[in-house]
Order: structure tokens, then sequence, then C-alpha cells
């Protein structure tokens, strides 16, 4: 009844954390509003990743699902081609290598909307019920474990002279208890970490990293134990090594130092506590308070008393590593219940003073103590994060992002794609005469990837080499003297040539011309645009129509139509098919895809060009923010943007705009 009330007090205990805690960070950010659709979802985490099992999924507005997996050690990939305005959800699960537990969560982010309450989204840093449940079986082998190497110890003492023939405990059913219990809770940990009981997946789960090796040797050894005669070493050593493996499995492979204290905190409780839970299975001849029993104990103290303060000391030690401050104890639900266990363990002690003095009948109150703190032990091991964790986390987000080529205020800068592969191009300090070039590249699979690309850059024939400043910096000293043209070479199979044609030097400013359009584009009632959307794996064309101050129409070339009216959604998702009502939040219009990425990062004019017989001058600028973007306006005389590029990572974006506050009426669809 202990157990179950432990239990449902551990589910009914708050055990979120915000998404921050467990992701390092995230492209887009979690509860972020934006103009436009990210060409790709980046997660970052601070521990390996098992490849096989982690993952993330993204929904987009429409109910589009967008699948991504580990594309580093540490990083989840998502890409996305939509530009769908409305709530995106990302939900994703890792796999930690390290200690082998599944982490769960998830949060939104908004397209032209704002993505409403709670967008942040959490992460489950508490056990669920499927995690108890294992963890009851867990108890089962722990309990079973301690015992058996309880009993061992006992009928060791036993053969001591004068022999104690009365000593002989029943060890093959703790063996087979520990057997079938530690086999279900690799089973059902593998479950749950792959989704499924599929054996490639819990197999997956079962040989990847120390964590699943340890595991499986666990259950090995737990085997042998059960198979080897009962009196030969064999039974020692295989539970020896099962020890061992139960600390290799858990939240102390994470930490440095915390197999071998675990697995000397085990060792001593087994020798002590499990020594406690065989006596109890004994019945001696005279009862606990005759001479027999009386030996018996005055054997097992010298042992008891050494692996007693073994097992506390290493206890302290592991409690530091699982938690960050002491309030932890009672601040957050695994201190707890490390409490109980705490508190378990120091009403042993007079308990055992009393069973040594004989002035209780029976160990079984003792006993009963023990298989307490064991079930707590159990509970502890099922928690995903420990709150020490949790704060390294926060820690390791605050610690700040690497060196790259991103451009900053007073430089030149301009966005380009090459094959797959976001190219951003930096002149510092953009004046004639010596500049340097500082190059950003950034491919779909990520900044890992970035780190092995070579680059080049080709000016009036020549080819200069560049200097590698970090994962995605390339760097080179070019003397300029204004209207020159770069090309840079990618060397990669998802590369190619992103070409630059450099304004006059040094470049004016454009930051008027960009805050005259976004007054005049801001003032707009209706408005038209045709978008192009590459994500260097695949093109999709869209049409847009606009009414402020909430009403869109999006038709995609062969595809889906949806209509957004106020806080409704019409959905079709081809030609011909019926229309599909929902609910959702309002969008915003007037909305643009820079929007979101304001204020701009070095501003500057780079040249003129006439779009639809229209003269314009062309403004360029990156984008603020921890996104790696760029964006070029045409903006014509009165302030209107003709046309707009957007490069960013698996986004490669363009707009044609037109109907500038032109008769357009939506509505409704008919029959919808």
């Amino acid at each position: 009844m202990v157990g179950l009330a432990l239990a449902a007090w551990v589910v009914a205990t708050p055990g979120v954390a915000r998404a921050h805690a467990a992701v390092v960070s995230s492209d887009p950010e979690p509860g972020a509003e934006l103009a436009a659709a990210p060409g790709v979802v980046v997660l970052r985490f601070t521990e390996p990743l098992n490849p096989r099992l982690s993952r993330a999924v993204v929904l987009d507005p429409a109910g589009l699902r967008f699948e991504g997996s580990p594309t580093g050690e540490r990083e989840i990939r998502v890409v996305l081609s939509t530009n769908a305005p409305g709530i995106y959800e990302v939900q994703w699960v890792t796999v930690s290598t390290l200690d082998g537990h599944a982490l769960r969560g998830s949060f939104r982010f908004g397209v032209g909307v704002a993505p409403g309450e709670g967008a942040e989204g959490q992460v489950g840093t508490a056990p669920g019920p499927a995690d108890l449940v294992v963890a009851a079986f867990r108890g089962l082998e722990y309990t079973a474990l301690l015992l058996a190497t309880g009993m061992l110890v006992l009928r060791r003492l036993a053969r001591r002279a004068p022999g104690l023939g009365w000593v002989r405990p029943r060890l093959r059913p703790a063996l087979a208890v520990a057997f079938v219990a530690g086999l279900s809770v690799v089973v059902g940990e593998g479950g749950l970490a792959a989704g499924s009981l599929s054996a490639g997946p819990v197999a997956a789960y079962l040989t990847t990293g120390l964590p699943g090796l340890a595991r499986t040797l666990r259950v090995v050894a737990e085997a042998l134990a059960l198979l080897a005669p009962p009196e030969g070493r064999g039974v020692a050593a295989a539970l020896a090594l099962a020890i061992v493996a139960l600390a290799a499995a858990g939240h102390a492979a994470a930490v440095p130092w915390g197999v071998p204290v675990d697995a000397l905190h085990l060792l001593g409780a087994g020798l002590w506590a499990g020594g406690i839970l065989a006596l109890a299975t004994l019945r001696p001849p005279e009862g606990w308070r005759g001479p027999s029993a009386r030996a018996l104990l005055e054997r097992f103290s010298p042992v008891a008393i050494p692996a007693f303060l073994a097992t506390v000391t290493t206890g302290v030690l592991r409690g530091s590593q699982e938690l960050q401050v002491l309030r932890d104890v009672v601040a957050t639900s695994y201190g707890q219940v490390l409490g109980m266990k705490v508190l378990g363990v120091l009403a042993m002690v007079p308990l055992s003073v009393l069973a040594w003095r004989r002035a209780i009948a029976s160990p079984r109150l003792e006993a009963g103590v023990a298989v307490l703190v064991v079930g707590a032990a159990a509970v502890l091991a099922a928690y995903p994060l420990p709150p020490g964790r949790v704060a390294e986390l926060e820690e390791a987000e605050r610690a700040g992002a690497a060196a790259s080529a991103l451009p900053r205020e007073g430089d030149l800068t301009l966005g380009g794609r090459a094959g797959q592969v976001l190219v951003g191009l930096t002149v510092r300090p953009g004046r004639p005469g010596p500049n340097q070039i500082l190059v950003y590249l950034l491919p779909l699979e990520g900044e890992e990837a970035a780190a092995g690309i070579p680059a080049t850059i080709r000016l009036g024939g020549r080819s200069i080499p560049t200097e590698v400043c970090g994962p995605t910096c390339r760097r080179a000293e070019i003397r300029l003297r204004g209207g020159e043209e770069l090309a840079v070479r990618v060397g990669s199979e998802v590369g190619g040539i992103a070409s630059f044609r450099l304004p006059g030097l040094p470049a004016p400013d454009g930051s008027g011309l960009l805050e005259h359009a976004q007054r005049r584009m801001h003032t707009l009632r209706t408005y038209r645009l045709e978008e192009v959307l590459a994500s260097g794996l695949a093109t999709v064309r869209a049409s847009y129509a606009f009414e402020a101050p909430d009403r869109a129409r999006i038709s995609v070339r062969g595809g889906a139509t949806r209509i957004l009216v106020g806080g409704k959604e019409y959905f079709r998702p081809r030609p011909g098919a019926r229309w599909r009502v929902e609910p959702g939040p309002p969008l915003r219009v007037p909305v643009f895809v820079w929007d979101s990425f304001l204020p701009p990062v070095a501003p500057r004019i780079v040249g003129a060009a006439v779009v639809d017989g229209v003269r314009t001058r062309i403004v360029s600028f990156a984008g603020s923010g921890s996104l790696p973007i760029w964006f070029r306006l045409w903006v014509d005389g009165t302030g209107l943007v003709r046309r707009a590029e957007m490069r960013a990572q698996g986004h490669f974006m363009d707009h044609r705009y037109s109907g500038f506050d032109a008769p357009i009426e939506i509505g409704p669809p008919p029959g919808a």
C-alpha cells in the first residue's frame, strides 16, 4: 500500500520543466511568432543522442507531417517544405546514449499568428504511469538481487566453526525473481524508449552505448547466477557482475565516476540491507532471542557495520551528483523521494540496534523498511532527468553560441545559396581597399556537416582559398574596389556556386529605405504575392491573396487550398475535394516574411533594378535573432516592395508582390 501511495504521489506531483530545461536551444525558439516558416526546425541537446531511437516531428497548420532524426551527435533537424500561416507543433523524443533514459517534449510556434498560451511547451522530468509500472518490476529486481547477495553472506558466515546448520537460505527463488523481473525491466525500458515493443527498436536500444550493453549484460548475468550451481562461486561472481551492470545502466553512467560509486553503493547495500532481508527469511531454532540467533548476529555485525557506512557514504556522493542544491530535496519530487529513502535508511539504524540487543523478536520489521527503501530507489531510477542534470542543461543553454561568420552592424552582407547550402557573404569593413571576406555556410545537415565543407572564392578569373574560422565560418582577405562579382564555390555533393554582385563601396545605409517600406507596406488593405519556395530537395509554388485585418487565401500549385477568415480555417487537400472547417487563431494582415527578423542587421542599398516595369532600389540585410537569415527587398519610390528574397537554411524563398489595395474579396468557400 505504501508503494502504491508513493507511485500515485509521484504521478500527481507536477514534474515538468519548460522546453529549455532539456533542449539547449532551438530554431525557432518555443513560443516564437514568425512572419515566415523556417526551412529547418533545429533542436540542440547537451547529451549524445541514440541516432536510431531519437526523433522529432513537426505538424504544420494544414496537418502535414514532417519527420526528422539526429543529424549530429547532439542535434535533431526537421526539414520543412511549407510556408503555411498558422500554428506549428514540434514533438520530440530523445534517448540518451549516456544513461539510456528517454525524454519527451513539445512546443509550438506560429507563422503569422500568435502560438497561444503554453506554446513554450514542456519536458516530462518525472516518471509517468508506464515508467512506474516498470519501476515496480525494478523494485522486485533490486530486492531479489540484494536478498540473494545477503543470502550468500549469511551462508558463508554460517559455515564458520562452529557451524550453524540451521542457516539454509533458499537462494534459487530469489535468483529466479531477479532474472524474471530484470528481463521485464529491460524489455519495458526498451519499449518505452522505442515507442513500441517491436524487436528491431528494442534490440537497437539494448545494443547502443554503454547503458544498452549494460542492460543486456545485467540480464545475462542474472541468468548465469540462476543456472550456476548454488554451492559454487559462480553465483557470487554472476551476482557481482549483475550489480555492476545495474550501476552502468542508470543515471550514474551520465556523471563522472558515477558508475564505480553507484556500484559500491549497491554492493554495500547488498551486504547490509540484503543481509537484513536474508535474516528475515530464517527461523532460528530457539527464536531470535535464542543463542543460535545471537551467534549469527554477532558474525553478521562486523560485516554489516562497514557495509552500512559504505552504503551511506556512496549514497551521499550519488545524491550530490543528482541534486544541484540542497533545497532540491524539498523543491523537487525527485528530491522528496530521495528524502523518503534517506528517512527509511535512518529508521533502520535503531531497528538494527534493537535486533542486535534482541529487544525485538524478529528482523522482519527492519526488512519491511528495507523493502520500502528499495522501492524508493526504484522510483528514483525511473526519473528521466534528475534535478542536477536539469540545472546542467540550463547552464549549457546560457553558455552562448559558437563563433560564426554572421554579420554585425557596419558590414555589407548578402545572402545566397549554393545547391542545398545556405551561403552568407559578409564584407568587412565594406570600403575600397583591403577587406575581410566572411563566408557563412550551413547545409541542411547542420553545423557539424558544415565543418567539413571546403569553400573557395572566385574573383576575376582567379581562385582564392579560404581559411576555416569555425564550423560554419570561412575567411579570406581580398582587396576590393566595389562593383566586383564574387562567386563562392562550395565543394560538396550538396553544394554548388553562389554568385554575388557587390555594389559600389561603401554601400549606402539602407535603414531609411527599409523603414519607408515598412510604413508603406503595413498600410495595405489588400495585396497578392506569388511564392517560389525551394529547399534544395524540392520546390513548392503557391499563390497568396491577403485582405486586412485577418483574411487570406493560399493555393499551392496542384495541391491544397486554405482560406482563413477570422478565427476559422477552410481547408481543401486537393482540387475537387470536400472542404474541411476548423477553428484557429486569426491571421494578422498585413504580414511579411521579414517582419519577425527586425530590427535589421547591416541594412545596405546594394543596387537598383526594374521589376514589372517599375524602377526599384534593392536593400540587403540580415535578420536579427539566433536564426541565420538574409533578405533582399526591391522597393519602389512609394515604398512598395515589388520583390523579396529570403535565404535561410533549407528555405530559399522568392516573392513577387502585386495587387496593392486592389479589390479582393475573401470569404468562406461556397458549400463549405
